[in-house]
């Protein structure tokens, strides 16, 4: 809850572990770290040996051989590899604050608002096994209304949608708390790897998630600068028949569909928090706006599509993408 961004005892460091990109900040320097959440292992299972981990795991992706793996920690928003995790998380600290005090660290983590006790309880684990001492967490998109800006304690309703890689959540704030929470566990990656299946079962071509992040930016800017569809995305991949690479040129209509279902279900979330919330609150929120945070906010088909279909207007934060981050760094200072 709000309240813990205001605690007496400050923490060492806070730490926005996302599904794509990890971030740690301390009080005085602000962001110190910003990588992609990723590792690469070498050796089997039981075995595993760090190879890299962050933006050098990146430049391997899709480049791994047989002996090698790429990891991530965290997939819908939630740790999928708790082993994973306290090594990426280790690696994290080290590269942002050097050697670890003998105590360890105190550290502020963020958590997607809908996560389970489970979940909660095994990224705690995870954290103390990487060497922090005393571990709390904050909801996510508590964070990100502090980061963009939203003054939360009056008695004013606002509404964040916050649209990350892994999960998507909207939140209803007033008085300092959450008023109304809803949460999908698809993001910007469930984009890419519709693509990737589509162009895999529909034209037996193979692409990696590189190209499927690329192709899914391009998609969403012809999307927005020609509403006709009318344009063409060269694609590069793999053909599965002949096992050569090969350029696609694959029609926006065709891929238009895809990253519509996606959006669409945004708004019939939002719709229906906002269905389910206070009629006082609701008049605010209709007066105010909605606020977009989170990587894939800078996605602008988000915002059109939940004003037109809700009738209330949005708007983007400013560095949207780093607003989980910026609202944890607050726990830093106050």
């Amino acid at each position: 809850m709000y309240r813990i961004l205001t605690r007496k005892h400050k923490p060492d460091i806070a730490i926005d572990l996302g599904t794509a990109n990890t971030r740690i900040m301390t009080a005085a320097e602000g962001i110190v770290f910003d990588e992609p959440s990723l590792c690469c292992f070498s050796g089997d299972s039981g075995r595993k040996k760090l190879v890299a981990a962050g933006l050098e795991a990146r430049k391997m992706r899709g480049h791994d051989s047989a002996d090698l793996t790429i990891i991530r920690p965290l997939s819908y928003g939630v740790l999928n590899d708790i082993d994973a995790a306290r090594i990426f998380l280790g690696y994290a600290i080290r590269s942002s604050i050097g050697k670890l005090p003998r105590g360890g660290v105190t550290a502020t983590i963020g958590v997607p608002t809908d996560a389970t006790s489970a979940e909660r309880n095994a990224l705690m684990t995870a954290a103390r096994d990487a060497g922090i001492s005393s571990v709390t967490l904050v909801d996510e998109t508590i964070a990100a209304a502090h980061g963009a800006g939203i003054e939360i304690d009056g008695p004013t309703g606002a509404m964040v949608v916050e649209c990350g890689a892994g999960v998507t959540e909207a939140v209803v704030l007033s008085l300092g708390g959450l008023c109304g929470r809803v949460a999908i566990r698809k993001g910007g990656d469930s984009m890419d790897q519709s693509i990737m299946d589509h162009l895999h079962f529909k034209h037996k071509f193979l692409i990696g998630q590189n190209m499927a992040e690329q192709t899914k930016l391009e998609l969403v800017e012809q999307m927005v600068t020609d509403v006709t569809g009318a344009g063409s995305i060269e694609v590069k991949g793999q053909n599965m028949a002949t096992g050569l690479p090969e350029t696609r040129t694959i029609p926006v209509q065709e891929l238009a569909v895809l990253v519509g279902k996606h959006i669409d279900a945004i708004a019939d979330m939002s719709a229906n928090l906002l269905g389910d919330t206070a009629p006082e609150l609701c008049d605010d929120i209709y007066s105010n706006g909605i606020i977009l945070t989170g990587g894939s906010a800078a996605i602008n088909l988000i915002g059109q599509t939940l004003t037109d279909r809700i009738g209330v207007p949005v708007t983007i934060a400013d560095q949207s993408k780093s607003c989980v981050a910026y609202g944890l760094h607050s726990a830093l200072l106050h």
